[in-house]
């Protein structure tokens, strides 16, 4: 068990600190390190009554005079973090799941002299990468890998009090398959058919004996969680979360019940007091997704827990905060599920902003009362390292210094060669894009940091970590550049899928999914070999015969060809800050509308109000109805309306007035998933966008945004622009071709002296899934000169 594999790493760690051996022992002895549970006798009084109250995992060190040290934990739980941290206060660390990624320091003293006390913040902090390891693999048949995670998420105080599980509905219609099928009454109704069996089918809310062999099954596997471990963390909750997706019933009777959230809540609710009947302190979980993703209006059982998924698949009028504000009002303990960049939608491309989006995100969970998180991530240190190495310590104190963790992972990592690897790190917190401009500028710090750290083989080896992970954003980079369909496109693919399984065992790739990923993806572009060849379910498939683990002499050389091959573009990334300002005095203008652009599935703009009667007035055409929203500065909705456009929505306009009297900035969004629609807005008004996504294969019309004096080369990442750049125009309206590299990917606009700081335009953009980026200059566009509004950083300067 963990306090087993703590106290292993206790020994271990105290001999190679001191070059003395430790042992253990049941017996009471005079001196040592004590752990002990808090009701266990000869505990000093001054421990128990520093221990913190009411957290399962709390703990205090205490030290008893030169020759005892206390650990002191309410139970196993506590006294694991106990031994991490007290190692961790030695100055051990492990950033990586890794022998090389582990630091522990030459010590002569280990003793603590004064108390330490402390307990999480979240009751409970895990995280997984989307796929999992994949179990008896070619490469690694005993599953090391999946050990060396599980130590190192325990050596770094992640864990719980409880674990809770996700969907049940999934086993549920498998283990009852026959009587369901036997019962077309209890299968969902939707548009008055009875829906067939599957594994993902829901049943029906208001048949009772359906909804009662439901209860029963929760209540059973809850009895067997109880018996096979009655206080471990699987032990405190069961799920009732229906199967993954939509499909819920909408027979008349379902609809008395009420919405789908007070459908699925109804069953909740009975499944949990059934299971408070037979365990008192009993719980049941589900979230709060998709179609139930709102706030239920029937009241809920008092020990009903929800994960609330904020951040995606949610299917309501409210914005990721609006949601958890409704919800912590109507629970008094929730808890959240996210999406820490998985490898299915970011490749493990270090695209995660560790410094600031990570830890504030923590912290408003906090300051709402969250109480616990799961994270579906990646397995991947490259990308994630650091993030969760800093979630690690903010999930116990969200009140800690992000960047003082990080500057101790670089330092103690890095030594000599923390600068550019520092350097290389912040910049792909602050915004990554995968473009060869990066690369190069990455293979170059790394080439630097590479000399600074050779004459310290540990530190040495990390680097050459970085270059193995470098070469992978390298070649998913060719990969992504080749033509679909070709050899060219199938030869990337192989020196990607061999560099995936080569670099395996230093962790810096989670190699299984992405395998798993790209054979996927090939085989739909019809070269299914490559799947066939790396099977990760057969040892005998002839790809596994051609890898090999790749050196760190190896490493060094992808780093040398990296520095050889790959220029940087000449431009300097920057951001802007500060409040929204206009450049100019708006023009009135009144009774005149913009020019029409055409959106896939929402928008999001900032309008000004000057504040009186007169309302802003947005036109919208829709092929399905559009829920709007306006929201203030505090982020409280002032105004919502769905608002139903009708058949000739490309021709016919709907109007609707969005009452703004009070002066100041209001966000208003418009949003119809998986829905085209289009828009106008009033000139007379100061209104801009952040970014957009076309549809209808619909180019945008002109748009303007602020170049800044300093800006001498105007630098923008396209991910997709399949027609082509957009056309460029200075302040004069002439037209600048711009600079391209990368396929078209990154676009470099030089900016005459004379024109800096000045308003620009463009026109003829197709962004059809990810809006540009605008590397150097504010990302606001309007609709007129005269309407826009740039962060104040960026006149100021």
């Amino acid at each position: 068990n963990d306090l087993k594999d703590a106290i292993a790493d206790l020994k271990l760690y105290l001999g190679r600190m001191t070059g003395q051996e430790f042992a253990s022992s049941a017996n009471d002895a005079a001196n040592g390190i004590v752990l002990a549970h808090v009701d266990s006798p000869g505990v000093p009084a001054g421990a128990v009554k520093a221990l913190p109250a009411d957290r399962k995992e709390a703990f205090v060190i205490w030290p008893d005079g030169d020759k005892r040290l206390w650990l002191v934990g309410r139970d196993d739980a506590g006294l694991t973090h106990a031994v991490s941290f007290y190692l961790e206060h030695l100055g051990c660390r492990w950033f990586a799941p890794s022998e090389r990624w582990t630091i522990i320091p030459e010590r002569k003293d280990i003793r603590i002299r004064e108390a330490i006390a402390l307990a999480p913040a979240f009751r409970s902090r895990f995280f997984f990468g989307s796929g999992g390891f994949g179990g008896n693999l070619p490469l690694d048949p005993k599953r090391e890998l999946q050990g060396r995670w599980a130590a190192w998420t325990r050596r770094n105080h992640f864990g719980g009090e409880y674990l809770l599980a996700g969907h049940s509905g999934e086993g549920f219609n498998l283990k009852h398959k026959k009587v369901l099928e036997e019962h077309p009454e209890y299968r969902a109704m939707i548009n008055g058919e009875r829906v067939p069996w599957s594994q993902i089918s829901k049943f029906c809310p208001s048949n009772q004996e359906v909804v009662d062999l439901f209860v029963k099954d929760r209540v059973d596997t809850y009895r067997q969680a109880r018996k096979i471990d009655p206080t471990g963390p699987r032990s405190w909750a069961v799920s009732v979360e229906p199967a993954d997706g939509g499909g819920h019933c909408d027979s008349p009777e379902s609809r008395k019940i009420g919405s789908v959230s007070d459908r699925v809540f109804h069953v909740a609710n009975q499944a949990a007091k059934a299971v408070r009947a037979e365990f008192p302190d009993g719980w049941v979980s589900l979230y709060a997704y998709n179609e139930h993703a709102a706030v239920p209006t029937i009241p809920l059982e008092p020990n009903v827990y929800v994960q609330v998924i904020p951040y995606a698949f949610q299917r309501t009028k409210f914005s990721p905060d609006q949601l958890l504000d409704a919800w912590s009002k109507k629970v008094s303990r929730m808890g959240i599920y996210d999406y820490w960049s998985i490898p299915d939608w970011s490749h493990d491309l270090p695209t995660f902003d560790f410094l600031t989006f990570g830890p504030e995100r923590l912290r408003g969970w906090h300051r709402r009362g969250v109480d616990s998180f799961n994270c579906e991530s990646t397995f991947s240190t490259g990308a994630m390292g650091p993030a969760w190495y800093i979630a690690s310590r903010l999930a116990w104190n969200p009140k800690g210094d992000a960047y003082a963790l990080f500057e101790d992972y670089v330092e103690k990592s890095f030594g000599p060669a923390a600068k550019p690897m520092k350097r290389m790190l912040t910049r792909w917190s602050e915004g990554f894009h995968l473009c060869s401009h990066e690369l190069a500028l990455s293979f170059r710090d790394i080439d630097e940091a590479w000399g600074l750290a050779e004459a310290t083989p540990a530190m040495a080896g990390r680097v050459a970590d970085y270059a193995r992970y470098v070469e992978y954003l390298k070649r998913r980079f060719d990969y992504l550049q080749s033509k679909p369909k070709t050899d060219a496109r199938r030869d990337s693919a192989l020196r990607l899928m061999e560099l995936l399984w080569g670099v395996y065992d230093s962790t810096m790739i989670h190699a299984f999914r992405h395998s798993q990923l790209l054979a996927r993806d090939e085989a739909l572009a019809g070269n299914e070999n490559l799947g066939k060849d790396f099977d990760w379910r057969n040892p005998k498939a002839p790809g596994w015969a051609t890898i090999h683990r790749f050196t760190d002499t190896e490493a060094r050389e992808f780093v040398r060809n990296g520095v050889r091959d790959l220029k940087p573009l000449e431009y300097k990334v920057r951001r802007f800050a500060g409040p929204l300002v206009p450049l100019v005095e708006p023009k009135p203008s009144k009774g005149e509308y913009s020019s029409v652009l055409f959106v896939l599935n929402s928008q999001i703009f900032t309008v000004q109000s000057p504040g009186g009667e007169r309302p802003f007035v947005l036109r919208l055409g829709c092929e399905l109805s559009v829920r709007l929203t306006a929201t203030d500065a505090k982020g409280e909705i002032v105004f919502e309306k769905e608002v139903a456009t009708g058949k000739n929505w490309r021709e016919d306009w709907s109007e609707v007035a969005i009452p703004l009297p009070k002066p100041g900035q209001y966000q208003v969004k418009i949003w119809s998933p998986r829905r085209a629609m289009r828009f106008s807005v009033p000139t007379d008004w100061l209104v801009i966008m952040d970014g957009w996504s076309n549809s209808q294969g619909l180019p945008t019309p002109r748009l303007y945004f602020y170049v800044p004096r300093e800006t001498t080369r105007l630098a923008i990442f396209a991910e997709y622009i399949p027609a082509g750049p957009p056309r460029f125009f200075d302040p004069a309206g002439k037209e600048v071709k711009p600079e391209l590299a990368d396929g078209g990917k990154m676009i470099i606009v030089d900016i005459p002296e004379a024109q800096r700081g000045a308003v620009w335009s463009l026109d003829k953009a197709k962004c059809p899934i990810i809006p540009l980026v605008m590397l150097n200059s504010p990302t606001t566009f309007a609709f007129h000169p005269e309407a826009l509004l740039v962060p104040r950083d960026a006149v100021k300067r």
